[in-house]
């Protein structure tokens, strides 16, 4: 099944990814709220006086906090998507693809 959800991924869900959360996230009003929260507290940051090596270190740690967090939202939804595909294939609705203990 791994083989399966593998074969799905490098055919474009990547795409189908962005695109499915992108419209479910413009649509949610808890997202839109914390997204213009974040704008806010970013414009604020920007105008600390900080020093260079400290808006370094800041910026450093935001990214990696960030691309952490990206990640781990793609992972979860390549989880549901195997979980998915478990559940049809162990209801027989999937044939051909064993099912992962």
């Amino acid at each position: 099944m791994n083989n399966l959800i593998e074969d799905l991924i490098t055919k474009g869900m990547g795409n189908f990814m962005d695109r499915s959360r992108d419209a479910l996230a413009s649509a949610d009003e808890i997202y839109l709220k914390n997204f213009r929260d974040e704008s806010e507290q970013e414009r604020r940051y920007q105008n600390l006086r900080l020093t260079k090596e400290q808006k370094k270190v800041i910026n450093a740690y935001v990214d990696s906090a960030s691309t952490v967090n990206h990640r781990y939202a793609d992972i979860s939804y390549m989880c549901g998507i195997k979980d998915t595909v478990s559940l049809l294939v162990s209801l027989g609705l999937i044939k051909g693809v064993e099912a992962e203990e």
